[in-house]
């Protein structure tokens, strides 16, 4: 026969099995509702690298709120990843643009549109430049908080390549030597030389040194 003691234990315990059971159905999680819950999921996605569904969870907060910045910076990183043709070039930066429109002027925002005009050439070289250079100044120690490996040595390689592709061949490695400094000397073309290759130019040495960091840094 149990003791009055030992029966209080078994009531005790009887009722902690009872409440670590698993016959109670767990609480199912409310789906996104709002703009900022569907941009949240946006995000996780992206850094999951799934870009494509990432995009629809920007474009579904769109849909809620079409000036929605968080979702527009998204959808435009989302563009930047996947596009393949200058049409893709040429919405991630409407969306970009229309992000700092709205209000969101982060640093990431700007790093991101920097990264489509260098992409787009041409005439939108000056807008990389410039945009780069307001990341390096706004937040010196800039890292993209939804992938750490863009940071600031993409930004000085945006602003670098620019340069370069101005025809602004010193000021392009002046930007490649912030990074790693190298021995590539304008008046020597004993100096010209890019991972054991020499160069027949000042210009080609650049272009193969800014190449070869981009490799090594590039997020």
């Amino acid at each position: 026969m149990f003791s009055r003691i030992s029966l209080s234990l078994l009531l005790l315990l009887s009722a902690v099995l009872i409440g670590c059971s698993g016959d109670e159905t767990p609480a199912t999680p409310e789906p996104p509702a709002t703009p900022a819950e569907h941009t949240s999921q946006g995000w996780q996605n992206f850094e999951a690298r799934h870009y494509s569904d990432a995009l629809t969870d920007f474009n579904t907060a769109l849909a809620k709120d079409a000036d929605f910045g968080p979702a527009l910076a998204g959808k435009g990183w989302c563009e930047l990843k996947l596009s393949v043709s200058s049409a893709g070039l040429d919405q991630a930066a409407t969306d970009f643009s229309a992000a700092l429109l709205s209000g969101e002027t982060e640093t990431y925002v700007l790093a991101g549109l920097a990264s489509v005009r260098l992409a787009q050439g041409g005439l939108f070289l000056g807008q990389a430049a410039s945009m780069a250079t307001s990341v390096i100044s706004e937040d010196p120690d800039f890292q993209f908080s939804h992938q750490g490996t863009i940071d600031t040595t993409d930004m000085i390689l945006i602003l670098a390549f620019s340069k370069a592709a101005a025809g602004e061949f010193s000021l392009a490695l002046e930007q490649a030597n912030l990074i790693q400094s190298s021995s590539i000397d304008l008046d020597n073309p004993g100096t010209w030389f890019v991972s054991n290759e020499q160069f027949s130019s000042f210009n080609a040495a650049v272009l193969a040194r800014l190449y070869q960091l981009s490799e090594q840094y590039s997020g």
